[in-house]
Order: structure tokens, then sequence, then C-alpha cells
């Protein structure tokens, strides 16, 4: 099967957890035996074609009016501009045309499409070749792909949004399978009147071992070590984190944070909480993070679409807690234990506490959690995505279709 994997970023360029996703996908199908390729987009005017661990990349220019990867300020207008034409961008469709037609694949899998759009879709379907399209946030519902707005999580898209969201969901009748990174990203979008005619269907996200060495369970530290690693924003939660761990406080446990500080609100929060002892590391590799702390947290305000920052520190034994925020609850369904309310500080300081004073209750976890990190490894998904993507090329080939084809049941929705 010749399969074509759009994605706006792939390594090295790398802003978030769906390129190593797309990446791992691409090389897994790859030595499966499919022919892959990988179609980007460019941080310049200009095209580029690379090898990337044996995988075929082209970037194909970047023709809105700026790159929205660069940390550039941008005006109202600007971004205003940026997402009108976002929503169809006729040189994304000329050039996309044009390379797929030399492609000759059987299928194309979109992924994230800021910055190149549905144009992509409308050129597949010109040439007949089925589309799979895989939701890991919120761009064609919202602008910011957050849905959250003045610190709060939007339970459905509001006007604005619904307005400027409509010709995107015009466009998505075009695509014939639509995979959610979990039930709940793929509801919001249904609801929102995105993908009516798509075979719809889950597959979790999946992320290979950080070490080929198999961790071992280790004592918590005294004093017990929080971390958090993400953001330090209002999306992620950071206030909430202090707050949650100001409430399980004793004197017997430290603040350990990961991740760049681009709101600057760390030493505000440091000052609101004198009593809290805090370890700033900046940016830092999650497998070299998680190593260092005993409980990850995570107190995503937004509705994380599924969020591996959950299961990753399972790998080392390490559990986390989190807020039922979108689909966090999904890495968690077999210990919902694990979980509190979103926004619920009080809750989380309880649930912070009881790992800090039951040893027996933190090993556990910590093994049960370990034992789980298996659901989330990459041979899973990609059994899942190949019967998937064989489902689209044949429905392609038929009257009538058939939908998804021997999908695991966890998939089905």
């Amino acid at each position: 099967m010749k399969v074509c994997l759009c994605n706006n970023r792939f390594p090295p360029n790398v802003v978030g957890g769906t390129e190593m996703v797309v990446y791992d996908l691409a090389v897994q199908l790859r030595d499966r035996g499919h022919d892959v390729s990988i179609f980007t987009l460019s941080d310049s005017r200009s095209s580029e074609t690379a090898v990337v661990d044996g995988l075929r990349v082209h970037s194909m220019p970047n023709t809105n009016i700026y790159n929205q990867f660069s940390h550039a300020e941008r005006s109202g207008l600007k971004k205003a501009l940026f997402g009108a034409l976002d929503t169809f961008n006729p040189l994304v469709f000329f050039y996309a045309l044009r390379h797929l037609r030399g492609l000759g694949i059987d299928v194309l899998c979109t992924n994230n499409l800021k910055g190149m759009g549905p144009a992509i879709w409308l050129a597949a379907w010109c040439l007949r070749i089925p589309v799979v399209h895989v939701l890991h946030d919120y761009w064609l519902i919202c602008p910011t792909s957050t849905m959250f707005r003045d610190g709060r999580a939007c339970e459905q898209a509001c006007n604005g949004c619904r307005t400027v969201s409509a010709p995107k969901a015009w466009f998505s009748r075009l695509v014939g399978h639509v995979v959610g990174v979990s039930d709940f990203v793929l509801e919001r979008h249904r609801r929102q009147n995105f993908f009516g005619g798509a075979q719809p269907c889950v597959i979790h996200n999946a992320r290979q071992p950080f070490s080929a060495v198999p961790s071992t369970l280790t004592e918590p530290r005294k004093p017990f070590r929080i971390g958090f690693i993400g953001r330090t924003d209002a999306t992620k939660g950071i206030r909430e984190f202090f707050a949650g761990a100001f409430a399980a406080q004793r004197g017997d446990l430290e603040l350990h944070i990961a991740g760049r500080d681009n709101e600057q609100i760390l030493d505000q929060l440091i000052a609101e909480y004198p009593d809290l002892r805090v370890v700033r590391y900046g940016f830092v590799p999650a497998k070299d993070f998680y190593p260092l702390v005993d409980l990850v947290v995570v107190t995503s305000m937004w509705n994380e679409p599924f969020g591996m920052v959950a299961f990753e520190p399972w790998e080392f034994f390490k559990p986390s807690i989190a807020f039922t925020s979108g689909g966090l609850p999904e890495v968690f369904s077999a210990f919902p234990e694990l979980t509190v309310p979103r926004g619920d500080v009080a809750a989380l300081g309880a649930l912070i506490r009881r790992f800090i004073d039951d040893p027996d209750f933190y090993r556990g976890m910590a093994h049960r959690c370990h034992e789980q990190r298996n659901h989330f490894l990459p041979p899973r998904q990609l059994q899942q995505f190949e019967a998937v993507l064989r489902a689209a090329a044949r429905q392609d080939q038929r009257e009538g279709g058939g939908g998804v084809i021997g999908v695991d049941r966890d998939a089905r929705r």
C-alpha cells in the first residue's frame, strides 16, 4: 500500500507531540513493507525535499502571510488574515494537486493542517485519493486550536468560531475516515457538524519507550518530589498545580517544574506560595525529567485531546494523576481513582497527600501504571491504523464502501 502522511511539522522540526506520533507511525508502516512518503510545510517560501531516517519528506512552500511556528508578535488583523487564508488557500490547493498527482498513492492520511488547511482535502478529492484525517487538536473548530478563553475551557464553539469554522466543516465532507485520538475530541467535532459522511473511530496516541533498558521501581524521595512538565500557562493549569501542592503541603514535598515559562508566571507564583520549595529546570527532555520526580501531576485546564504526558512517566515506574479534562480520563480508564474533577485543588491536594502518606499505595500504583504503559505502545496503534488505511483504500475501489474492517474493538466507535 502506498501511503502519504501529511502533517504541518515533521522531525527534525518538532513543536509538539503530534510530530513524533506521525513519525513513529511512518517508520512502522515502512517497516511493515508499505511505501510511505511525508508531505509537510516549509518554514520558508521555498519547497524542500529531504530524507529523514529513510523516509522521503517533501515540504511545500509556506504561502500564508506568516510562518505560524516563528515566535514573532502579530497584530489581531494579521491573525485574522492568516485564519481566513488558511480556511482555503488556493496556492496550497494547486501545489498539493500537483504533488499528490505525482505520488500515485492509495491513501492520504492528514493530521495537523494549520498552515496548509482543507485545500489538501479538495486536492485529494479531485484526484480520487481517499482521505483519512486524524484529530489531534481543535484547530478545525477554533482558530487558537485550544477552545480555551478567559481562563476557562469552552464547552462548545462560540458564535465567532462557528462562523469561521463553517467552511472547514463543509470541506470535511470530503474525508472518508476520521480518527480521534480520544472519544472526547472525536465527539466534540461531530457535535459541531464535522465529518458527517466519514467513518469514525478512535485510536489512542502511542509513544515509543524512551529507553531500551527496562526501568526499576525506586522508593520515593524525602522530600517527596511532585513534577510538572509542559508550558507554564493557564491552559496547562500551572496556578492550579501550585494550589494543589499547597493543599498537600506539610513541609515534606518539593515542586519540580520543567517547561518554558513564556508568560513569566513562575516568579509570581513562587512569591504567592513562599512556603513551597520549588526547583525550576526550564526546558528539559521528558526522558531526563521523569526519573527526577516521584509523581507527575497533569493539571490541564483546557480539554486536553489526549495527553501523552499522563502515561509517559509510567515507563519509569512514576505514577501520574490528572484533572478530568477532555480525553485525560481515557488515559486513566484502568484506574479512574487517579483523577480528580478539573480545578478541584482540594481533591488534588488530598490525592497527592495519599501518595506521600501511604507507601504501599504508592508502590502499588507505580506497578499498575508501569504495566498499563504497554497499552500505549506503537505496535497496538499500528495495527489499528493499518486497518483503517486499508479500509479507506478498499472503500474507494467499490460501491457503497464497507467501513472500517478488522479494527481492534477498542478502536471502533
